[in-house]
């Protein structure tokens, strides 16, 4: 563990709640703790970056805003102090055309983020866009693939059956571009996501230039992730954890693992045990 927690940075999904849930209690009063004794907070998420990520703080009654936001997987930065979103690397949308083109064939769903959950493009309505619906009042247009292909973005998201996955990638594998780049960021029973990024965007970049901005040196970060868009995350961060929930690729990079998971109030009985216990 870092002798010095200037900077708490977390993923969401599957790290500090599931998707569209509530912070358990130990880990909001484990933020809170960390918050009230100086600790800026932050959130990193693969979700585009609008006031419904920057709104959860006070959704989850933490009592305070997060100092900056993470979205994108790191292709967009929010920072409280100036109150923009700083955008990188957007995915050009010749690039977009590309990948939509060869994707659209096979049994999955591809989503476009235009602005946010405010105009989301799609090639088929599923279960997933009819949550997000209820969710986030997502406004969801369908098309094909011209359609879905009409701006730059900061990434692509696609749905896909875990049956399907060896189809699906054996078509990512066929091709390679400098371009973009394939991640996956959920995997359950029943659904896995994959997105496709520019290949300078991960939630490291971000974290970097939160850490250049403010001068605060990488090595006092603390940071906790599951998936695998959240290896550079913890990689740059003084302290990476993952979740015991969280994928054996991330156990492999990160410094720790929590003894239990997001459902079982993981976050926060690690930074209980690992930070505030040994105080």
């Amino acid at each position: 563990m870092i002798e010095k927690i200037s900077v708490f940075v977390s993923d969401i999904d599957g790290t500090l709640a599931l998707k569209g849930g509530n912070l358990q209690t130990e880990t909001r009063k484990a933020i809170q703790r960390l918050h009230k004794e100086g600790v800026l907070i932050g959130v990193a998420s693969g979700r585009p970056l609008d006031h419904r990520i920057i709104n959860r703080a006070h959704e989850w009654e933490l009592g305070f805003d997060f100092d900056f936001v993470i979205g994108m997987n790191g292709g967009e930065l929010y920072d409280k102090s100036e109150g923009v979103i700083e955008k990188y690397y957007q995915l050009k949308k010749e690039d977009v055309h590309e990948i939509v083109s060869f994707l659209a064939p096979l049994p999955l769903n591809v989503i476009v983020y235009n602005q946010g959950y405010d105009d989301i493009s799609a090639l088929h309505m599923d279960d997933f866009l009819i949550d997000s619906q209820k969710r986030n009042n997502s406004v969801v247009t369908i098309g094909d693939v011209d359609y879905v292909s009409r701006f730059d973005t900061g990434k692509i998201e696609v749905h896909v059956k875990p049956e399907n996955m060896p189809e699906v990638m054996a078509a990512v594998n066929a091709h390679p571009s400098e371009n973009y780049i394939c991640v996956k960021t959920f995997e359950g029973p029943n659904h896995v996501t994959i997105e496709f990024i520019d290949p300078h965007i991960n939630k490291g970049l971000a974290l970097r230039k939160f850490s250049e901005k403010y001068d605060i040196p990488l090595s006092e970060f603390i940071a906790f992730g599951d998936m695998e868009n959240d290896i550079d995350l913890l990689k740059e961060s003084g302290w990476g954890v993952c979740m015991i929930n969280g994928s054996d690729t991330v156990k492999a990079i990160a410094q720790d693992v929590t003894e239990y998971g997001v459902t079982e109030d993981g976050v926060g009985r690690y930074l209980f045990k690992n930070w505030f216990d040994r105080q």
